[in-house]
């Protein structure tokens, strides 16, 4: 049915809905970063939209989807998420463009990803909108952080979970879209998020965080000393998530009482996390160094 085979099962029960006059006019897609929340939501907003949808399935021949293929469609909004948060402006014209008539005689629709983003004067400025949605309009919010949303957002929307998905079928996916050798390790690594997973592939990350699970391996066991591990371990977005992985994946191992022996290391490992994240000015070699010395005398 499409590109990403994990979705459909949730396509057919929300078509099915719409058939049947019984869909949320405001859902929330929830699941890991990486798992295709948005890429559901426009799907589902193609169906909707469509005019002569077949087999639960958008046309594909009609003004409204060529308009949607063209990425320009009159009745959808996709709320841009630049930034580190989602402001009340924002929200208030989406409100508005929610309120208008729509141009193609159909449905409107409005995609908020990464709800979670918004402050709680924007979510405030949204629940008009989900108290009293105009006729004929569906919001599609996404998060993969649902916990941070206010109550009263999660109390008007219909809550769809997208579960991770892991297994042979998923790594075969993953084969087909890349031409990158798919590791062992990695659908765990992103969290059964394939999207995810397909983007540290293509980045050549996956490479690197497979490259440096085995420096670590041989440093952790004295193969490798702490100036050679650092020239291959470099301070990306990816460390904080290699560190863990590679942390639990030896307590593992290793059993659960190792896992409670090794408790302050994990609290150590999150202690850095969050440093490295929100201080500014620190010495950031220092630190990590001095947690690899931590995690060497844990796991040695």
């Amino acid at each position: 049915m499409s590109d990403f085979p994990w979705l459909d099962s949730y396509q057919y029960k929300l078509t099915e809905l719409a058939e049947a006059g019984q869909l949320h006019h405001a859902l929330l897609l929830t699941g890991p970063v990486g798992i295709g929340k948005l890429a559901l939501s426009k799907r589902l907003a193609a169906y909707l939209l469509c005019k002569s949808p077949q087999q639960q399935l958008p046309c594909g021949l009609c003004k409204s989807c060529q308009l949607m293929a063209s990425g320009h469609h009159p009745d959808l909004w996709q709320l841009p998420t630049e930034g580190s948060s989602i402001g009340v402006d924002p929200i208030r014209a989406l409100g508005q463009f929610m309120q208008g008539a729509s141009q193609q005689g159909g449905v409107k629709l409005a995609l908020i990803p990464q709800a979670e983003l918004m402050t709680e004067a924007a979510a405030n400025a949204l629940l008009k909108t989900l108290e009293e949605p105009p006729q004929n309009s569906f919001l599609i919010l996404q998060s993969a952080h649902p916990a941070q949303l206010l109550p009263t957002i999660l109390s008007r929307c219909q809550s769809w979970a997208l579960a991770p998905v892991y297994g042979e079928q998923i790594e075969h996916w993953l084969q087909e879209h890349s031409s990158r050798p798919v590791p062992d390790f990695l659908l765990q690594y992103v969290g059964g998020a394939p999207l995810l997973a397909l983007k540290l592939l293509e980045s050549d990350e996956a490479a690197a965080i497979s490259a440096q699970l085995v420096m670590l391996k041989k440093f952790v066991s004295a193969q490798l000393d702490m100036y050679e591990l650092l020239a291959h371990l470099p301070d990306t977005e990816q460390l904080p998530s290699t560190l863990f992985w590679f942390v639990r994946q030896e307590l593992w191992t290793k059993g659960a009482d190792m896992q409670l022996k090794h408790h302050q290391l994990l609290l150590s490992l999150q202690q850095w996390g969050r440093d490295r994240q929100l201080i500014t000015g620190q010495n950031a070699a220092l630190n990590l160094s001095a947690l690899l010395v931590q995690l060497r005398s844990a796991l040695l």
